[in-house]
């Protein structure tokens, strides 16, 4: 066996990683057939083109949860409650510098948001917490409505923000509230648009002055309880006793927390690490592109020590500290804790201390959005007329994916000239591949299509919305996406992996179903079966790809590329004249480079028609092209929607190669 070329060994691993170098395809030309003098071998050779990066398609949306307890008098002024109280008692200590008038978190919020405001792909949550989470912009919506809106003509919602401070400061229920949007903007975008998720970008924002108030713990005895010095165990009530907040049954009114249930625990560590726990297991899940936490810690020690008692409630008390070190006490462990947050949501930890918070800045923040050029993410050329069969190729002249000489009416009821022979919307080989589920390719299906039924009236069999071989009735039965060609992103279309029987919900990419020693994906772009071991076909007819890459000066790479060795098979025909004709169909994805791996890629493709008839017309028989290639470029390819049906390959012009 000759070495294989280094860029058909690349492509195993193509979703992973597009590095493609150039290369001759001189040395992979298949020698001429033993039939006659006709060669049964055909190259596709062109050039295809990626789109020009649109950074508008992807997605950057921020969530910022802002605190608005009564503390922020203290760390960052000016503010107030709403009426005479904590905010005026330490104006009138002199704690509060006069000549401020807007608090630094609003300054830092309404700069950031004017670099948004021109850029269209990002979008904002603003969510103010205190005792609860209240004032959220933009307002709540029903469902299914958007969490999220551009921020412009914010101004004088911000600068509202000062005068609506509160008493507590519910971390736990502020990082629920920002899961809960989140994880609503991601089952939105799963309904409506899922190729965003793989280029979108959360970020949220956890702004604050201090820790969480109140804690509260389930166990009131326990012989040790947290202490700056272990701020990892459980923490004692902030609020503690029979009739104290935390125990008591009776609490409502303004100040109780929304969802607590006394005596039980709240904004203990491990409650608040779950809640940023699930929100980064969302992007694994749905294969959202990144998802951030950053944390910013505002403290104002000289402000808190200045308080003095006022500010031992709101910013704790230490049993085995002395007094005069309860601010610095508070201080080291709200960054212990908001470390903690960073590290587990992969953000970054800022602290603007003392006089620093007047200089807040959120912008070295990364809101970046995904975009980069787009890349190759998949070629593979399907044969519509042959299938493998474990030694050699077997004419399929319908392109079902059953070779005739199974898919003739004396074996399955079926046709070997009509795809789907019963006209149910699953075409005979998915019927015959699934007889065991009650599918029978000879007869219609209540699963899928027939005009005549009430379950059904009026309907297309032929239905196939994102034309990635599967009927709308298919895709409802796999329970694949009807808007994605590839729902698993692993660089197949679902209909070829639904046609070899592999689970094109689950990505192959690496898999080796057959275990021959050849990836799945290799041996699909190779023209052999990755479910039946076949490395005697595999070495002896794969089909070999090359390629070399361009830049474009618009942002677009354009690839050269040749796919060589594709076997012409001669299939029936009851026109005369008509035999021979073989119809290839190119499927192409490209995606961003900063996801090839993930993403689930923007899809075209082309179609080729070929004749090889070596006993038809003359002793030397028919072949066309007469040469071994055929030329297929970027203007061939079309939105795959446009090759569904048989008859969509025969219109004039539809596909390269002189159809039947």
């Amino acid at each position: 066996m000759s070495p294989r070329p280094s860029a058909l060994l690349a492509l195993a691993a193509f979703a992973a990683a597009v590095v493609l170098s150039a290369c001759t395809d001189a040395a992979l030309e298949k020698p001429a057939a033993a039939t006659g003098t006709l060669d049964n071998h055909l190259t596709l050779r062109g050039q295809i083109c990626t789109q020009p990066p649109d950074p508008n398609g992807f997605p950057v949306r921020v969530v910022f949860l802002v605190d608005q307890s009564g503390s922020m008098c203290i760390s960052d002024p000016p503010g107030s409650q709403g009426a005479p109280g904590l905010c005026e008692q330490l104006v009138a200590m002199g704690i509060v510098p006069p000549n401020l008038t807007t608090p630094a978190r609003v300054r830092a919020l309404q700069a950031l948001l004017d670099q948004f405001a021109p850029l269209p792909n990002v979008e904002v949550a603003i969510v103010p917490f205190e005792t609860n989470v209240k004032n959220v912009w933009p307002p709540s919506v029903g469902t299914g409505g958007s969490r999220f809106a551009r921020p412009v003509g914010l101004d004088a919602y911000l600068n509202a923000l000062q005068s609506q401070l509160g008493k507590g400061t519910d971390y736990q229920g502020a990082l629920n509230y920002a899961y809960t949007i989140i994880s609503s903007d991601i089952a939105n975008t799963l309904a409506n648009n899922p190729e965003l998720l793989p280029r979108t970008r959360y970020v949220v924002v956890f702004l604050t002055d201090g820790t969480p108030y109140p804690r509260c713990s389930a166990i009131d005895n326990l012989p040790v309880y947290a202490d700056p010095n272990n701020p990892q165990l459980t923490w004692a009530d902030q609020l503690p006793g029979p009739t104290g907040f935390c125990n008591d049954t009776a609490t409502a009114g303004p100040d109780a927390i929304t969802g607590f249930v006394a005596g039980t625990d709240r904004n203990q560590n491990y409650q608040l690490f779950s809640y940023i726990d699930q929100l980064m297991n969302l992007k694994s899940q749905y294969n959202v592109g990144d998802i951030r936490l950053h944390t910013v810690l505002l403290f104002n020690q000289a402000a808190v020590e200045a308080c003095g008692p006022i500010c031992q409630d709101i910013y704790g008390t230490y049993p085995g500290v002395p007094q005069s070190q309860y601010p610095a006490a508070a201080h080291k462990v709200a960054t212990w804790l908001l470390q903690q947050f960073a590290a587990r949501g992969n953000g970054v930890f800022q602290e603007f201390l003392d006089s620093n918070i007047q200089s807040l800045g959120l912008g070295a923040l990364d809101y970046s959005s995904l975009a980069s050029k787009n890349v190759l993410k998949s070629l593979i050329v399907q044969s519509l007329r042959s299938v493998p069969a474990v030694t050699e190729r077997k004419v399929d002249s319908d392109g079902d994916g059953l070779p005739d000489d199974v898919d003739q009416g004396y074996v399955n009821g079926t046709s070997q000239f009509d795809p789907d022979s019963d006209q149910d919307g699953f075409d005979d080989n998915f019927e015959v591949m699934h007889r065991g589920e009650g599918f029978d390719p000879a007869k219609k299906d209540l699963r899928g299509c027939d005009p005549a039924s009430p379950l059904s009236p009026g309907c297309q069999y032929y239905a196939d919305s994102d034309g990635d071989g599967l009927t709308q009735y298919a895709e409802a039965y796999l329970k694949t996406r009807p808007g994605l060609v590839d729902t698993d992103g692993d660089g197949i279309p679902d209909g070829i992996e639904a046609r070899y029987g592999l689970d094109p919900l689950t990505s192959n990419n690496g898999l080796d179903t057959d275990s021959d020693g050849i990836s799945d994906l290799e041996e699909i772009r190779a023209g052999t079966d990755p479910t039946r071991p076949d490395r005697t076909l595999y070495d002896l007819s794969a089909v070999q790809y090359t390629f070399s890459s361009t830049d474009q000066a618009d942002g677009s790479v354009c690839y050269d590329y040749a796919v060589s060795g594709l076997e012409l098979v001669t299939p029936p025909n009851s026109v005369a004249l008509q035999e021979g004709y073989n119809l290839f169909k190119v499927w192409f994805a490209e995606a961003p480079q900063s996801a090839v791996s993930t993403d689930y890629g923007v899809w075209k493709v082309a179609c080729a028609w070929a004749q090889y008839a070596p006993s038809l017309g003359n002793a030397s028989g028919v072949r066309v092209p007469a040469g071994p290639d055929l030329q297929i470029n970027d203007a061939n390819f079309m939105p795959p929607y446009r090759l569904t049906r048989p008859s969509d390959y025969l219109g004039a012009g539809t596909c390269v190669g002189t159809s039947p």
